[in-house]
């Protein structure tokens, strides 16, 4: 153990260094502030409230709120599991027969009277029933508000203001309205094993996009209007990707970015023209900095993360990396926050 936090302490040491390099002739990033959550301090300050601006987090061992300035407003051991949005965070066990929903005060929601594993996304609140092949969304009350029940496995699902994407094992995608009422479903097709890897649906314009089929496999966007659909765009992949796929619409929903075996995928959603960017491992979050033209991507290979820096959602300015066993990044104003197991840390971005 006494191995461990030193080391921690040399790579905290390095990793402020490292940041502190500029990404190429134009951008610099520097370390502002790192939380250390195991300090009991911060621990003892977590139950104030505040009404200030506030991030959701989710590491290894905690879960919780801190605002931009660092300052811890709920700092939640995570016992078995946890899921966490803007709103509202879940504690839970694979077995258990409530699911108890708490808000980012600290005082219990409700109680949701099922079993399975909750999903929260958007501050909305849905539940994948323990079979796999069903999801429900519920009131932030604990009222059910719909269900979708599939023959198959779920394999793939986002949401949005506009509704919601599911896909499943046998290569079926299924699109919902925000009350639940199916628009329409379909098979991409076009593969010689069809499965949906990832699926997202746009949070501005009427479009959703997935990555399907093994041999050949493909990413397809789509437009859509009522019960209607239309692939607007399309391309075939060299290598077959067998994970679980990362598939998100940008803020503005000009942009969706998907995984591929050996990269991410940019598709310009206006221009229906795709560009390539070879990254190391599977991606896991993407982030936009506030009032400025850069994405984060984050990646995970072995035991080490990747951080990517895109200028105008494409342009390669910069990475870093680290060895961690859970990662996160969110987009600040101006900033981002990067968090490594037990800590989380404020970068500063600028131009030279």
């Amino acid at each position: 153990m006494r191995r461990f936090v030193i080391f921690g302490a040399v790579f905290i040491l390095v990793y402020v260094i490292i940041a502190a390099l500029p990404l190429n002739s134009e951008f610099s990033i520097d370390t502002e502030y790192t939380i250390n959550l195991d300090d009991t301090q911060n621990v003892a300050e977590a139950a104030a409230e505040t009404g200030e601006e506030i991030y959701p987090f989710r590491l290894k061992n905690y879960c919780g709120y801190f605002t931009p300035d660092g300052k811890l407003v709920s700092l939640q051991a995570v016992p078995y599991k946890a899921a966490i949005c803007d709103s509202f965070y879940s504690l839970y066990s694979a077995d258990a027969e409530n699911i108890s929903i708490t808000n980012s005060s600290g005082k219990e929601q409700t109680v949701l009277r099922t079993a399975g594993f909750p999903f929260l996304q958007n501050n909305r609140i849905f539940v994948f029933a323990p079979g796999g092949n069903s999801v429900a969304e519920y009131t932030s009350t604990g009222a059910k508000r719909w269900i979708y029940e599939g023959y198959n496995p779920i394999t793939a699902f986002n949401s949005s203001q506009k509704g919601a994407v599911i896909g499943f094992a046998d290569g079926e995608l299924v699109c919902l309205a925000p009350n639940g009422d199916q628009r329409f479903s379909f098979n991409p097709g076009g593969s010689n094993y069809e499965v949906i890897f990832g699926a997202d649906i746009a949070k501005k314009a009427n479009l959703f996009a997935c990555l399907s089929g093994i041999d050949q496999q493909r990413f397809l966007l789509c437009s859509f209007e009522n019960s209607q659909h239309k692939v607007i765009f399309h391309e075939f992949l060299e290598k077959n990707y067998k994970n679980q796929a990362f598939v998100h619409f940008s803020d503005d929903s000009n942009t969706v970015y998907f995984q591929y075996a050996g990269g991410l995928g940019v598709v310009d959603c206006q221009n229906l023209q795709s560009e390539h960017i070879a990254v190391k491992g599977d991606i896991m979050q993407i982030a936009e900095i506030k009032n400025s033209d850069i994405t984060l991507v984050l990646t995970k290979l072995n035991s080490n993360f990747y951080v990517y820096l895109l200028e105008n959602t494409k342009n390669l300015i910069g990475d870093f990396s680290f060895p961690a066993e859970s990662a996160f990044i969110l987009g600040g104003d101006s900033c981002f926050f990067v968090g490594h197991d037990d800590k989380i840390s404020k970068m500063s971005i600028t131009r030279k």
